[in-house]
């Protein structure tokens, strides 16, 4: 049998169902999307006018006035964040990121409004767990935290303004939880600050494409995977006109802070055919299906002895993902995470997910083949079977 590409260099295919984390390669592209990016691969093309192109047929999509693609949903987030801060002054944009500089015409201001990030504790104390946001610190960015994570009031937002405050930087699982993001928008606008929403794994439901500029944020912020399954290298920055056009004055291929965050023109053509492909579809019956399928892990995992299998839709913190919770029974000695190493090492290689019981790992097939689904509970089985051993 001939063998894949993985394996001409040397690696293993991974059966991805954590559905689309980027560790294990991130989504499964749509089949157009690969035929697109291959027949856009055969010829050049004047770059710019592409972007020009793509920002008209995302922002009819997202409802934004302009559009652009970068490399990935952090990628927008950090030249979003340089275009809040710099506007369209050039002097500005050769600054960044040293948004502290002290010569007037290179003051900024830096300061991005945000709900309280995690905190790690080790030996030297506290530190705080930026993620994803590590792209807005990298444009140059200021973080002014306010609140305790999800648990936020209006006082305590509003009082993070000061004269140093350049925008919001709001994380969005497409849920509102107590002090929302409408809330947000109407204070932020009022300190005439605009709001930039991060707003990459939204997607489904598919309103969320366009809900984030129709309740009023100024840039959001999209992977191009995911949901969307167009190019893991690819993401979507959308909205005011303005500040698109000042993200696009410092990234490629103009050489200013997001040179680095180019896309190819094969990503973009992939990207926009990902979208059409992804509008067309019929939701519902996508949804029904990723159901039917993970009703059936459910199903096979209840068979394999030690473990329990539990549908949950919405998922773990309400999205409307179905998601397989797999319970390890304490009698079979087996911890999560040596059942997620075992799979990971095991013919066929199979990621999942673990979870903060250690007793728990998450099964996410939406996009995957029924016949790939059904590979992971043999998987599942052949592992725990060699683990209890």
């Amino acid at each position: 049998m001939e063998r894949t590409i993985h394996e001409r260099y040397g690696l293993r295919p991974v059966i991805n169902a954590t559905c689309h984390w980027t560790a294990f390669g991130g989504t499964v592209m749509w089949p157009e999307v690969s035929a697109a990016m291959t027949e856009a691969s055969v010829a050049c093309v004047d770059m710019r006018a592409l972007h020009d192109e793509a920002s008209v047929r995302i922002s009819a999509r997202t409802n934004g006035e302009a559009s652009l693609v970068v490399s990935g949903c952090a990628a927008a987030l950090m030249v979003g964040a340089a275009a809040i801060m710099t506007g369209k002054d050039l002097r500005r944009m050769a600054a960044l990121p040293h948004t502290s500089a002290t010569d007037v015409a290179h003051t900024f201001r830096r300061g991005f409004v945000t709900r309280r990030f995690s905190r790690v504790a080790d030996s030297h104390g506290e530190y705080e767990a930026w993620g994803y946001a590590h792209a807005v610190r990298g444009g140059g960015g200021v973080f002014q935290e306010v609140g305790d994570g999800d648990l936020l009031t209006r006082d305590e937002f509003e009082a993070g303004f000061d004269e140093h405050t350049a925008g919001v930087y709001w994380v969005s699982d497409g849920l509102d939880r107590g002090f929302s993001l409408e809330e947000a928008i109407l204070v932020a606008h009022s300190y005439s600050v605009p709001v930039l929403v991060d707003a990459s794994n939204t997607l489904p439901p598919a309103l969320n494409f366009h809900h984030f500029v129709d309740v009023g944020a100024d840039l959001v912020a999209f992977s191009g995977g995911k949901g969307l399954r167009g190019p893991q290298g690819s993401g979507i920055l959308t909205g005011r006109r303005d500040l698109i056009e000042a993200a696009r004055l410092q990234s490629s291929p103009v050489h200013g802070i997001g040179r680095p965050l180019k896309v190819s023109k094969e990503e973009v053509f992939g990207l926009l055919t990902a979208i059409d492909v992804w509008a067309s579809r019929d939701h519902e019956a996508d949804l029904r299906d990723a159901l039917g399928r993970t009703s059936a892990v459910v199903e096979g995992v209840n068979r394999i002895s030690g473990l329990r299998a539990v549908l949950k839709f919405p998922d773990h913190i309400g999205r409307p993902f179905p998601t397989a919770f797999v319970h390890i029974d304490d009698q079979t000695g087996v911890h999560a995470k040596s059942l997620l190493e075992s799979l990971l090492t095991g013919t066929p290689s199979v990621a999942v997910m673990g979870y903060t019981d250690p007793s728990i790992v998450r099964i996410d097939v939406r996009i995957l083949s029924d016949g790939d689904a059904a590979a992971v509970v043999s998987a599942v089985g052949c592992a725990m079977r060699s683990i209890s051993r």
